[in-house]
């Protein structure tokens, strides 16, 4: 399942705030499939959630380049979460 949902995964999009891309976790070596999935099984085990896994950075991103750039609400924001917690977000 792990393995489905890394292939699944969009790539080319910005790292979070652990500097890791998607391009990291689907390059990477297969024995990672088997320590994430290890990794998941133990946090839903133990009910736990790492702090890292609700940390994020938060980007402003203008919605209209030829809109007014001083109003707030020509603006909007994404989250730039860790690669490894939106793996481990259901969808």
């Amino acid at each position: 399942m792990v393995d489905k949902c890394i292939h699944n995964m969009k790539v080319g999009k910005a790292p979070g705030i652990d500097s890791l891309s998607t391009e990291h976790i689907t390059s990477a070596h297969p024995i990672l499939v088997v320590l994430l999935s290890l990794l998941f099984s133990i946090l839903l085990k133990h009910s736990l959630v790492p702090d890292d896994f609700g940390r994020g950075v938060v980007i402003s991103l203008l919605k209209n380049p030829d809109g007014n750039k001083f109003i707030s609400e020509n603006y909007t924001g994404i989250n730039l979460s860790p690669v490894i917690s939106e793996l481990f977000t259901p969808r």
